[in-house]
């Protein structure tokens, strides 16, 4: 299922302004933030049972405070990631863009990021700091372009689920979680980028 105004003539130009662009910046050079909100109440969707019965579970009836984690990624793994709690604000995203994802680019980067006001906001006023120079801002159409969506999703689904031997051990608490997430952006391999950024439809040449 896909959200109908991607296939508007609007979006259509921007996703072809969008490629123009993008066209001409090594796959190399490419960082994409976003972020994405978890809590403490994350639990599996699916389980197995014998045949049948049924499968039953809990989960605390509340899911306290949204744990909001922003990171970036290229196609050499997870550069800068920060979560905090509450949501997204301008003066969080300037704090997470000059202290947490500058010091990690390079000349030639090119920072690819979605129209979320809040994100704009604090990119205008990041880039009017003295930072380190040589990096620039691209701003995506609809997300089917940003391979860090498809890293939230496994960080996401290993939060509900943790790794074998705590395969039912969700985190409960504040301090579980932010383990948890460290574990999951941990566990995300080279494989796992290349094969979001071909999905993406970012060509990956083989070695």
């Amino acid at each position: 299922m896909h959200a109908s105004e991607k296939y508007t003539e609007r979006v259509q130009k921007l996703r072809a302004e969008y490629w123009t662009t993008i066209g001409e910046v090594n796959l190399k050079d490419l960082v994409f933030i976003d972020e994405a909100g978890v809590n403490i109440a994350m639990t599996r969707l699916f389980a197995r049972s014998p045949q049948g019965s049924r499968a039953y579970g809990t989960r605390p009836d509340g899911r306290g405070k949204n744990v909001t984690m922003i990171g970036a990624i290229s196609l050499e793994g997870i550069i800068a990631a920060m979560t905090f709690t509450g949501s997204t604000n301008a003066s969080a995203f300037v704090t997470y863009v000059t202290q947490v994802l500058v010091p990690n680019l390079w000349p030639g980067a090119t920072v690819v990021m979605d129209n979320f006001s809040s994100h704009i906001t604090g990119i205008k006023e990041a880039l009017l700091l003295p930072l380190v120079q040589g990096w620039c801002i691209c701003f995506l159409p609809p997300p089917d372009f940003s391979p860090i969506e498809n890293c939230w999703s496994k960080v996401k689904e290993f939060l509900r689920r943790r790794s074998p031997p705590q395969a039912s051990l969700a985190a409960r608490t504040y301090e579980e979680l932010d383990q948890a997430i460290t574990d999951a952006l941990d566990a995300v391999t080279k494989k796992d980028i290349i094969g979001w950024f071909t999905h993406c439809c970012y060509y990956i040449a083989p070695n």
